[in-house]
């Protein structure tokens, strides 16, 4: 966090460089808003709510070490059937894989130096595993579910607002992270498939024939929620914040959904109106209960970008084709990341770019335009 104090006296201002932990509790941070907002209206002293904010940060986190991780096996499990078309075989296998990636999680919390290649480390072991189980697994459902609470779909969305309000330094700086970290996610899965390609030459992998059993749609109704519930936990967020954060997600995802099969897989169509959808119920929510309007939002974001990356056009799929391990990703939503890196398709990967920048922009554009008609002259608080 960069702040600038500036003094109009001497016309002078020092900026500060604020270090945080890569983290976010949604349960603290809603009280914070309310102290800051208590403070800004003179309900509260200055020293009073920097007594408060002292005693909010020195809490422990809204959720303890193992309800976190139970959190990360649910979010990953239930995922893989909602936005990769995985089967039940999938769910459970990727749960396991969520179990493994909240484990690493916490260790890059204490280990500063495993932190620095977190991101990469986690997809190549996921790549390498997937791999090995294969014939027995959908590749894709597995694979991207088990990374999907690192996705940075938020930051990414967040970053595009800023550069359109016109904040220039502080939007570009996050857009590159964010782009940057989605290139740490592929880069990892493509080095796990040629480390697997390393080892098996002569292996060729029938990986449409794998995900041909996906869930039924009528078991959305149950797992939406349930995923829901533990992409909140996983993000800090309070049980009361559960219903706001899940509700708005499902009224992005139901929108998505639909919107997807009337445009015939259109993603900067159903994601601008998925976008639109869930920043007009997040707004509404924030105006009639005068609450953080962040918590219902960031859930229909988090759900929605899994969802454009995963959930593709309807593509032309031959059962009886053979893929080898150079095209091994090219099912993915993040699959042309790989191409960027491998060489065998540079106009793959760079399509990939302006897929996400597109989604992003897509997103952006319902957020604003939902800002603007329930806050049509600006919002007064």
């Amino acid at each position: 966090i960069m702040a600038s104090f500036g003094d109009a006296e001497t016309h002078t201002s020092e900026t500060l460089l604020i270090k945080c932990s890569r983290s976010l509790d949604i349960g603290k941070l809603e009280r914070v808003n309310d102290v800051a907002h208590k403070a800004s209206t003179g309900e509260l002293q200055v020293l009073e709510a920097t007594q408060l904010l002292d005693d909010i940060k020195n809490e422990p986190p809204t959720w303890g070490f193992w309800v976190v991780l139970l959190a990360y096996v649910g979010s990953s499990a239930f995922i893989a059937p909602l936005f990769f078309n995985g089967s039940w075989t999938d769910c459970w296998v990727s749960g396991l894989f969520g179990l493994g990636v909240g484990l690493l999680t916490f260790l890059s919390e204490r280990v500063p130096m495993f932190a620095n290649f977190f991101e990469m480390a986690v997809s190549v072991l996921v790549s390498v595993i997937t791999i090995a189980l294969h014939p027995h697994v959908c590749y894709t459902a597995v694979s991207l579910s088990a990374i999907v609470i690192a996705l940075p779909g938020y930051s990414l969305t967040s970053a595009v607002m800023e550069i359109s309000a016109k904040n220039i330094v502080s939007g570009s700086i996050h857009l590159i992270h964010a782009i940057m970290y989605v290139f740490f996610l592929g880069f990892g899965l493509g080095y796990g498939a040629s480390i697997w390609s390393l080892t098996h030459p002569d292996e060729t992998l029938e990986l449409a024939a794998t995900c041909a059993n996906p869930v039924s749609p009528y078991w959305y109704f149950l797992l939406l929620p349930l995923a829901g519930v533990f992409i909140a936990i996983v993000f800090g967020a309070g049980v009361k914040q559960w219903i706001p954060f899940t509700l708005n997600a499902g009224v992005g995802f139901v929108a998505y959904y639909f919107l997807s099969m009337a445009t015939n897989g259109n993603q900067n169509i159903t994601s601008s109106a998925g976008a639109f959808a869930l920043g007009l119920t997040g707004n509404l929510y924030g105006k009639i209960t005068k609450n953080l309007a962040f918590v219902p939002l960031i859930g229909g974001i988090i759900i929605l970008v899994p969802g454009s990356l995963g959930k593709e056009k309807n593509e032309k799929k031959t059962p009886q084709k053979i893929y080898t391990h150079t095209h091994i990703l090219t099912c993915l939503g993040v699959r042309g990341v790989i191409p960027l890196f491998d060489g065998s398709d540079g106009a793959s990967g760079g399509s990939f770019a302006t897929q996400i920048i597109g989604i992003a922009l897509s997103i952006t554009l319902g957020l604003f335009f939902s800002n603007l008609c329930i806050y049509p002259t600006g919002r007064k608080r």
